[in-house]
């Protein structure tokens, strides 16, 4: 993943306004952001990279810069920090989720049109059909490059080069802060996979998948957590800003300004919610963003200049590894998932699938969440920049224009940007790549004229259509290249129109079968029937647990449900990034990697050793075992409620701690029992699961246990639970 290259003018003059004009730069592979400063005084400082003399100069075509195009800029940045805050509190803005999903399609969308030009030797669409073969090669190719890239980097330092991430210490400060946005949600795209309600088909690769995220939060240990380690780098240098999950991270006051990795933050957040619908962009966001960047390779040693503790990059320099890491798994994960489609649903189903993977990693790769600091941003006149090939055929189709209708559109009122139609058209200025570029700003930032992203619904282009004014003007060749500029040009206000669209979910929805809570008729009734009959004070310590009733025949039909449904629980709690941040949530990751078979952890990180093991058994591959002895699964309100209830760990804290320990205590009765249902292997990795549940879920009635309510609810949930397991054995 490349850095961004950012050109913009910094001033030092009185600051008014901000305007953002974002392009997709075809040439370089990545995004361009030309950012423009405007002050009072028209003035700016522009600084020489190679001498780092400062000059001062006007623009003054940038201070009459469209004012709609900032203000829907300063409203998007707001919107976002907002979509933010709302996705980190879920539970109490469900409302929010199928406006989140039309973002995710819009972004999908913008990502992948924006990719169309990228070179081919470093596109992944370069890849028509899927072959491990190919995507390895592909992958080999892109290591390759940034390897080279990094020699080349240390060659100029050597050579007395200065740093290119930042100037000094302050603006390192300045630059970690702006980003913390992104790096408080590491992980968060993998932060609904692997749920409860994935098909039994796609647990193994699910699994591996969550091993990634289960590094990502430190395995359960806090000092490995990874959104930990971040937020006491920031907590050394830059004390007081805000933890990630509350409103007033957001706040203007603090200055995290910058929409791009806000934008990118967001992707994150929204990919990972809907993992039915949208699980094979999930792996391939997942396949792009595991890979080492040059960002991070500079950051790890240019922050150690500046004395700052650089640890946090170098993490993920190590972890991210193509040999057992992150890489490695990710690959693993891409090609099991594809393998599993052509077997099962065929050729075209798993071309479709790998269109949609590729679509999700040009969505991390789009998005990379950074930002360029203000001495190592560029001027925005664009002379030293090449235009991509499809702005540089939008200018020739102009100029040729131009020779033929100068003098035609003297009389038009009509302005773009600043100027009027035949000032732009002026031969002679569109000689000058300043004028040239600037035109393609000016127009492709009104409003009026061009909808960015999306042809169709362009004034300009309908204008060169059958009825349009200017219809046999420009050529069909003409006509298709505008359009490929147009739909290439990502939405200034993408965030604010997909969330002021109308909400759109059919009955087949991602919300509403993979997270039925979300449904607006969902209500809690059944918890004041199950609690109805147990008093208030009825408090017990974990170590005087009430026994379990149980014998070692279940009436299959009544268990089989639960079983299967039960280790729901505890997965909401791990599902934003942040929030893992307490020992509480550490705890339960331990839990949930018992419960889903995963070896006991050790000082350092499974990865690809986790994926190969060949006796990774949990409570799944268990239930799965148990449900080969029967021929039919029975739908079950308990397992219902139990989804319920899990998709709402804040609410419902103490309620899913005491109901998971009284699984927990059903295991081990359960290991020992001897039941029919379960081999030899089975009891015993049965045994070790309980064990390892016990331990962790221990650790959590203790420390919820100053809180009396809370700890009220956590016994509640252990007697509500415990009579439907009871129910569920003969007596």
């Amino acid at each position: 993943m490349e850095s961004l290259l950012l050109e913009w003018i910094p001033t030092f003059a009185t600051i008014t306004t901000v305007a953002i004009v974002i392009f997709f730069d075809q040439y370089r592979s990545n995004f361009r952001f030309r950012t423009v400063w405007r002050s009072n005084s028209k003035k700016c400082v522009l600084t020489n990279e190679a001498t780092g003399e400062q000059s001062k100069k006007t623009y003054g075509r940038w201070a009459a810069h469209d004012e709609k195009c900032n203000d829907a800029n300063i409203e998007e940045l707001k919107t976002l920090k907002q979509l933010y805050y709302q996705l980190h509190n879920l539970e109490k803005f469900p409302e929010v989720l199928p406006k989140a999903k039309n973002v995710l399609q819009s972004l999908l969308k913008e990502t992948s049109a924006a990719a169309q030009a990228l070179p081919k030797h470093e596109n992944i669409l370069s890849i028509q059909a899927f072959s491990r073969l190919d995507l390895e090669e592909f992958l080999r190719r892109r290591n390759n490059n940034i390897g080279k890239k990094w020699e080349q980097y240390n060659s100029r330092r050597k050579k007395g080069g200065s740093r290119e991430l930042f100037e000094d210490r302050e603006e390192a400060i300045w630059w970690l802060k702006q980003i913390a946005p992104v790096k408080y949600v590491d992980g968060a795209w993998l932060g609904h996979i692997g749920k409860v309600t994935t098909p039994f088909e796609l647990r193994k690769t699910m699994k591996w998948a969550w091993q990634i995220l289960s590094e990502e939060l430190g395995d359960g240990d806090l000092e490995k957590n990874h959104v930990h380690v971040y937020h006491k780098l920031l907590e050394t240098i830059a004390s007081g800003l805000p933890t990630a999950e509350v409103l007033d991270f957001g706040h203007p006051r603090h200055q995290l300004d910058e929409t791009s990795v806000w934008k990118a933050a967001i992707a994150q957040l929204i990919v990972s919610l809907f993992p039915t619908q949208f699980l094979p962009e999930i792996l391939g966001f997942n396949l792009h963003f595991e890979a080492i960047s040059m960002e991070t390779l500079k950051a790890g040693k240019e922050l150690k200049e500046v004395g700052i503790d650089p640890y946090y990059f170098i993490l993920h320099i190590s972890i991210d590894n193509a040999s057992s890491g992150h890489s490695a798994i990710a690959v693993e994960v891409v090609c099991e998932y594809m393998d599993y489609i052509l077997r099962v649903e065929g050729e075209k189903a798993a071309q479709k699938a790998w269109e949609k993977l590729q679509a999700g990693y040009l969505l991390s790769l789009g998005l990379p969440g950074t930002t360029v600091c203000p001495s190592r941003k560029r001027p925005i006149d664009g002379s030293d920049t090449p235009p991509s090939p499809t702005e540089m055929e939008v200018i020739r189709i102009f100029k040729a224009k131009a020779q033929v209708v100068h003098g035609i559109h003297c009389n038009s009122r009509l302005k773009i940007g600043s100027r009027s139609v035949a000032d732009w058209l002026d031969p002679v200025a569109l000689e000058s790549k300043k004028w040239q570029m600037a035109l393609l700003d000016a127009l492709s930032c009104s409003k009026y004229w061009i909808c960015r992203g999306d042809s169709s619904k362009s004034r300009f282009i309908q204008e060169l259509q059958w009825n349009g004014r200017m219809f046999g003007a420009f050529t069909q060749n003409e006509y298709d290249a505008l359009r490929r500029w147009v739909d290439g040009l990502p939405s200034t206000s993408l965030a604010l129109e997909c969330l002021d669209a109308g909400e759109n979910i059919d009955s087949n929805d991602d919300i509403l079968s993979g997270y039925p809570v979300f449904q607006p008729a969902y209500n809690s009734t059944f918890l004041e029937t199950s609690f109805s009959s147990l008093s208030a004070t009825t408090l017990f310590s974990f170590q005087s647990l009430p026994s379990l009733a149980i014998g070692n025949s279940p009436i299959v039909e009544s268990f089989l449900p639960l079983w299967l449904t039960h280790p729901c629980l505890l997965q909401g709690f791990v599902s934003v990034p942040f929030r893992t941040k307490s020992k509480l949530a550490c705890t339960i990751i331990k839990i949930l990697r018992a419960q889903g078979g995963f070896d006991i952890e050790q000082e350092c990180v499974a990865g690809m050793c986790e994926v190969r093991r060949p006796d990774s058994l949990g409570l799944t591959e268990i239930g799965m075992t148990i449900m080969a002895h029967v021929l039919h699964a029975w739908p079950s309100k308990f397992a219902i409620h139990m989804l319920h209830l899990s998709m709402r760990p804040l609410e419902y804290k103490g309620l899913l701690i005491g109901m998971a320990t009284a699984f927990a205590k059903m295991h081990t009765q359960m290991a020992k029992s001897g039941s029919p249902l379960l081999s030899v292997r089975d009891q015993d990795n049965l045994q070790k699961v309980a064990f390892r549940e016990l331990e962790g879920l221990e650790v959590c009635w203790k420390e919820i246990k100053p809180d009396e309510k809370l700890y009220a609810e956590c016994c509640k949930g252990y007697l509500v639970a415990r009579h439907e397991i009871e129910k569920c054995f003969q007596s």
